[in-house]
């Protein structure tokens, strides 16, 4: 049976030593678990993550017992009624998230299916390309990505052979060693940015010109986006901060957007999103949040929403062997997304 027969929230420490919420969606014959992440600067300390679980336990909870965890949609949009204001200003976004995947995780438990196959039906196959951080600096974050990527674990062989031969923290510096992993692996590495601090936008434009940048998530104005786009071919401009500060979804601007589930709410508002990124001709890249658990569902969320990328953190180790244990499961059906600008 399908139908939830208890909701129940904890608190749960997430990497780097912050607190969340974690949910577990209990049926008869299914069980789902997540444990929310949190992005930049959390304000979630221990008294609010137990606050969030009251939430859970006195209101949310009681609130869906009865309903049938197979109703993703009519869950996530009762949870926007429960709460009450434009942004999940009440119970948060982060809870609220905890209680939508833990539903789908039920449900798919339910059907004895795996949550990707669950989210994107029978005909999912394709397979996000990662794009792994690698180093923080003071000007950039650096990434890896392999534009033709075969098997999941190149993209792992790259970042080693990027790390091994970089000498010093510049982007020229990770530049050449891309040039080199290229060189070694017979596979075509590329370097992934993210600015950290304004620069003209001249400065931008040649950084990702003269670096083998194949991917940037810029920091500055709509006239920046434009510029980028205009100018560069096969890089991925990714406007996230653009969508996030003032609600641009408009390829003219940028032609990728990261999405971090926990910025958006529930798991039918991130498929929303997703598929007006694709009716916008702009790449969806499912990215993690700063401070993650340990949980795999974002694998499950990448592949059966059919997003082209994920950006992954260095030391997310379960999210990436997941991926890897999809692709074994899909086997000679699964095919890698080509990612494309």
């Amino acid at each position: 049976m399908t139908v939830i027969e208890n909701v129940i929230g904890r608190v749960a420490v997430l990497k780097g030593g912050r607190y969340s919420v974690e949910v577990d969606v209990v049926t008869s014959s299914g069980f789902g678990r997540f444990a929310s992440p949190i992005d930049e600067n959390p304000a979630l300390y221990i008294a609010e993550a137990h606050r969030a679980v009251s939430e859970v336990d006195e209101i949310i909870g009681p609130e869906l017992i009865g309903f049938d965890s197979s109703e993703q949609e009519l869950i996530d949009s009762y949870l926007w009624e429960i709460d009450g204001t434009e942004n999940f200003g009440h119970i948060g976004a982060n809870t609220a998230l905890a209680v939508s995947i833990a539903v789908a995780k039920a449900a798919a438990g339910v059907k004895r299916m795996p949550l990707y196959s669950y989210i994107g039906g029978t005909f999912t196959t394709e397979l996000p390309v990662p794009i792994l951080e690698i180093a923080s600096g003071d000007t950039f974050d650096y990434y890896v990505m392999v534009r033709d990527l075969m098997e999941i674990t190149d993209v792992v062989d790259a970042a080693n052979k990027v790390l091994e031969y970089v000498e010093g923290g510049t982007v020229e510096a990770f530049s050449k060693a891309t040039e080199k992993a290229t060189d070694d692996l017979g596979l075509e590495v590329a370097l992934g940015i993210t600015q950290k601090v304004p620069m003209d936008t001249e400065v931008v434009l040649s950084t990702v010109e003269d670096n083998n940048v194949a991917y940037i998530k810029p920091l500055g104005d709509e006239e920046m986006f434009l510029e980028l786009i205009a100018a560069t071919h096969g890089v991925f401009v990714d406007g996230e901060r653009l969508f996030r500060e003032k609600d641009i979804l408009d390829r003219r601007y940028y032609n990728a957007l990261s999405i971090k589930p926990v910025n958006l709410g529930t798991l039918t508002d991130l498929y929303n999103l997703v598929n007006d990124a694709k009716s916008e001709r702009i790449v969806p890249i499912l990215a993690e949040a700063r401070y993650e658990s340990s949980d795999e569902a974002l694998a499950h969320i990448a592949v059966g929403l059919r997003c082209p990328a994920m950006v992954l953190r260095k030391d997310s180790i379960a999210k990436l062997n997941e991926l890897i244990r999809i692709a074994e499961d899909l086997g000679e059906r699964g095919r890698i997304i080509t990612f494309e600008g």
